[in-house]
């Protein structure tokens, strides 16, 4: 029969980066704590785990006046053909691109 029980980890964070937090579990506490946790290893390492990575910054955006001399040009040279295509492109809304444009 299993048992179902809420587990304390005994958790340190070493050091914080870029990519993630890295992370000390103490084997040796946590079955000091739990003498039946089964699935600890027996011999007592410590494994590291990266969280999630922060996240991401958004990239600066260029001003109106920037993205209208971009989407003109990009009409004007027929890449596109529409501002229906401009706004798949930059992942925007149609009505974005019609609302810089006029």
């Amino acid at each position: 029969m299993r048992k179902a029980f809420p587990l304390q980890w005994p958790i340190r964070v070493l050091r914080q980066g870029p990519k993630g937090n890295e992370y000390k579990i103490d084997y040796q506490k946590l079955l000091n704590s739990y003498p039946n946790f089964n699935d600890a290893n027996q011999k007592f390492y410590t494994k590291f785990v990266n969280s999630k990575s922060p996240k991401k910054k958004k990239k600066k955006q260029k001003s109106r006046a920037e993205q209208r001399s971009i989407y003109e040009e990009l009409l004007d040279s027929g890449k596109v053909k529409n501002q229906d295509e401009i706004a798949r492109k930059f992942g925007v809304s149609r009505a974005w691109v019609s609302k810089v444009l006029s």
